[in-house]
């Protein structure tokens, strides 16, 4: 496979992940305004298994992939950084699917939306500063 090819899954990876975490952090942070709390669940759910852990793995297995066939050193700030956002972004999911699945069991409850939605905000931010640091190469 080409290195633009890798390359490009990686960035459409990234997308989809922002994407689906951003979606996440939406539905998290207004769903006590609304009445279908159980569907907000499921939503949030469905999103965060879908799309979010799948688009995960593709950033990292084709960004990792990209990374060693351009054979770039480990040393590098905005590559550590992209890294660690990534690696630790299984936890950020893995904790949102579990929020949002206690959310479908307990739909009154008014603080899971909430938790799902500020963690799902919090990885957004991290995403979008690694996704700034990776682009600018800072």
């Amino acid at each position: 496979m080409r290195p633009h090819t890798q390359l490009f899954l990686h960035v459409a990876g990234a997308t989809a992940l922002f994407g689906a975490t951003a979606t996440v952090a939406i539905i998290g942070l207004t769903a006590r305004q609304h009445a279908e709390q159980l569907r907000l669940a499921r939503a949030a759910f469905v999103t965060t298994l879908v799309v979010g852990i799948p688009s995960w793995a593709l950033t990292l297995v084709f960004g990792s992939w990209a990374k060693s066939k351009e054979s770039l050193p480990d040393s590098l700030d905005w590559l550590r950084i992209g890294s660690g956002v990534i690696d630790a972004g299984i936890l950020f999911l893995l904790a949102a699917a579990g929020i949002s699945y206690a959310w479908i069991r307990r739909p009154a409850n008014g603080r899971l939306p909430l938790a799902a939605g500020i963690l799902a905000l919090l990885y957004v931010a991290a995403l979008a500063v690694a996704w700034w640091v990776m682009t600018t190469k800072t």
